[in-house]
């Protein structure tokens, strides 16, 4: 088994380890009813969760939330909650980055993305835009930053993760986070340099260690709550997350299992497999042994520090969750293979489907008339 693909199973088996089990009524010989039964489910679990409010543009509704979620799907169960230029890194790497002093890692990203807006500024992207909102547009467009796309809409993450690959589970993750720390989020005073480069340049001096260890930057998760820039945002109701290469050094406090055969945590044994928490659950399989996360193996699931609880075992409990410390706390679910196709129905009917999600030009008139409005009222 090459390298590549052990690291797949490994993040496939951490994450299978800790997803929430969707409990519901399973009708007899039919998995399209079957789909509607589990979409009826998390819909309903969902819609007690606390989500951030806001209107159609992205500005806040409510003053002082706290505690929100916020939802990203992958179209398979096994890809890392990694950002596009951290995983281009990882690749482009000839030896093991993810191992790395943060700083090493956090230095090469950093000099991407410098790069990164001055080429876009060369060809007329971001005119007037802070660093920040145009790494937000380039993002949202599929040019590669540290940012990690994030809605919230859990449909719209349910889309992401049955929209193809029909023959593989997808995953939706839950992420909770104060929206409160946008209020937070350091800028820089400097105009100039708003424009010029991204306000972790120098997080030594913007984000202090002195202050409590949830807002330093190697240690912590922000989200970016800037309003919609974009037709596409719109139709996403697209918000990122953000934030260091976890810096926690020597072993973590996460947890997964290691292989019965040779006791390793990341195996090559041909024989051992990859089982769906529920399967696990309800077939009683024997308890594996579990031993904590090496930093670096944390780094190869995630880019940025986010607490993937296994506290929990069931989606129903998702109201219990805490963040305790932790600036963000996650949580998943599989999306089986065998519903996407009827999930994607399922979406269509509910006006989220592929026209929607990637609009047309109209979307960019509403957003236009939306600013006329506005400024008329002034």
């Amino acid at each position: 088994m090459q390298a590549p693909d052990i690291k797949r199973r490994f993040i496939n088996k951490f994450f299978s380890e800790r997803e929430l089990v969707v409990e519901y009524d399973e009708p007899d010989n039919s998995a399209e009813k079957e789909a509607h039964a589990w979409f009826n489910q998390v819909q309903e679990i969902i819609a007690e969760l606390p989500t951030y409010h806001h209107d159609n543009v992205g500005q806040p509704l409510e003053d002082n939330q706290s505690d929100v979620w916020f939802f990203r799907g992958h179209k398979d169960s096994s890809f890392a909650f990694t950002s596009t230029l951290y995983r281009r890194l990882l690749n482009a790497s000839s030896d093991n980055l993810s191992s790395k002093n943060p700083d090493e890692i956090e230095e090469a990203m950093l000099q991407a993305e410098l790069n990164l807006l001055n080429k876009a500024r060369k060809i007329g992207i971001g005119r007037g835009l802070t660093a920040l909102e145009t790494l937000t547009l380039l993002q949202h467009h599929g040019s590669p930053t540290r940012l990690i796309d994030v809605t919230s809409d859990w449909k719209v993450a349910l889309f992401f993760a049955c929209e193809s690959d029909d023959g593989r589970d997808g995953r939706l993750f839950l992420i909770n986070t104060d929206p409160g720390r946008w209020s937070k989020f350091p800028k820089d005073e400097d105009a100039d340099e708003r424009r010029k480069s991204p306000i972790w340049q120098d997080y030594h001096t913007h984000f202090p260690y002195i202050k409590q260890w949830s807002d330093k930057w190697l240690s912590s998760t922000w989200p970016i709550l800037l309003p919609f820039s974009d037709p596409r945002m719109i139709a996403q109701r697209g918000f990122f997350l953000v934030g260091g290469v976890p810096s926690l050094q020597g072993w973590t406090m996460l947890e997964t299992s290691e292989c019965p055969h040779c006791q390793k945590r990341v195996c090559e044994c041909s024989d051992f497999k990859v089982h769906p928490r529920a399967q696990t659950i309800y077939e009683k399989q024997p308890a594996q042994t579990k031993s904590k996360l090496f930093a670096s193996e944390l780094r190869d699931i995630t880019s940025m520090p986010i607490r993937f609880g296994a506290d929990l075992k069931f989606l129903e409990q998702i109201a219990k969750a805490k963040r305790n410390d932790w600036s963000a706390v996650g949580y998943s679910i599989r999306v089986p293979k065998r519903f996407k196709r009827t999930l994607r129905d399922i979406l269509c009917r509910k006006g989220v489907h592929k026209d929607s999600i990637y609009p047309p030009l109209r979307e960019t008139v509403r957003l236009f008339e939306h600013v006329v409005d506005e400024s008329l009222k002034q």
